[in-house]
């Protein structure tokens, strides 16, 4: 739908697309694309998936033409073949940057177990030391209620600082001074003593876990008044934002300007709201109709690689010689009101 929106929106008579079912399979896609390239098609858009568009990158290369893919598998880009999907490098560049450029020196993570998670703590350091920053520490958690707790218990040294305070408490209860008695009535409203080793914490979930996180994070004396919670999907549902857990928390996301102009219109016309992932459908297309517009040429890698990149639904972006795609994505920061 989005797609077809695109088209409405900016192709001339002269601009075809030849739909083929890929089946959701690589095989499926393969064949899907050899087809298309069979019909004359001069450029490939798709893929969704990382296996279905390693199939389909050859046969484009092999035919002498560009391909959009929707993936957000970096590994599939190449020259001529374009990751076009949203990375999640991407979203760590512009949120850790930005939290550095906001005073942030010391990064923590809560991060899941899995592949994903691998990765995107690999991403995440290394990040973090291109802003000159210090990474402080990660744990990684399965999703489930005990492991999570855990895991924020092993973040904040809960314990260490719980047994800091029971110290603290026994030194003075010996001594009977007006001053000691004074901190030890301070210290009776605390749970915990000490100051936390980081600034900002990542915390790569969305919805009802990240509801669940923030809450134990702010339970075991970790809460956004002491560091800067920190994220990479969007945190602008309504919930969310009722969470006083996440008051202040930065996060970032596509430009809201575009990408609400974009929902304006899809609803116009659909009668209902786009996924976010549709405006990559509406851009991609987009591009391709306007290109076009310039003959083969205009879908030559040296005319869709321009450097000045393109302002779509999603906000702007470019495609690199190498297959990359830099979405340049916003940060927003949660308040009560939106």
């Amino acid at each position: 739908e989005a797609s077809l929106l695109a088209i409405f929106d900016g192709a001339n008579d002269k601009f075809v697309v030849l739909p083929r079912d890929t089946k959701g399979t690589p095989e499926g896609a393969k064949a899907a694309a050899q087809d298309a390239i069979n019909s004359g098609a001069r450029l490939l858009i798709g893929p969704v998936f990382g296996k279905s568009a390693k199939e389909v990158a050859p046969l484009a290369a092999e035919a002498s033409i560009n391909l959009i893919s929707f993936t957000n598998d970096r590994t599939v880009a190449a020259e001529g073949a374009f990751v076009f999907g949203f990375l999640p490098e991407d979203r760590l560049h512009r949120i850790v940057g930005y939290a550095v450029s906001r005073g942030v020196k010391r990064f923590a993570a809560l991060i899941p177990h899995g592949i994903f998670g691998e990765k995107l703590l690999a991403d995440y350091e290394r990040t973090i030391k291109k802003f000159g920053a210090t990474f402080v520490s990660c744990e990684r958690y399965l999703h489930n209620t005990k492991s999570i707790t855990s895991a924020i218990k092993r973040l904040g040294e809960f314990q260490k600082r719980k047994e800091a305070l029971i110290s603290k408490r026994k030194i003075l209860e010996k001594k009977d001074d007006p001053i000691s008695k004074r901190i030890l009535k301070k210290l009776a409203e605390k749970t915990v003593l000490g100051s936390l080793p980081f600034d900002a914490v990542l915390i790569p979930e969305t919805g009802k876990d990240l509801k669940a996180i923030v809450s134990l994070l702010s339970y075991y004396e970790i809460n956004s008044k002491k560091v800067k919670f920190i994220g990479i999907h969007d945190w602008s549902s309504r919930s969310l934002i009722k969470e006083p857990s996440l008051n202040g928390a930065w996060y970032t996301g596509l430009s809201p300007q575009p990408f609400a102009n974009f929902v304006r219109r899809f609803a116009s016309v659909f009668k209902k709201s786009p996924h976010q992932l549709s405006a990559l459908a509406y851009d991609a297309m987009a591009l391709s109709s306007i290109k076009a517009m310039e003959g083969l040429q205009g879908l030559s890698l040296e005319k869709l690689t321009a450097e000045n990149g393109f302002y779509g639904s999603a906000g702007l972006f470019r495609l690199r010689p190498a297959g990359a795609v830099q979405h340049m994505f916003s940060v927003m920061e949660v308040t009560p009101k939106g």
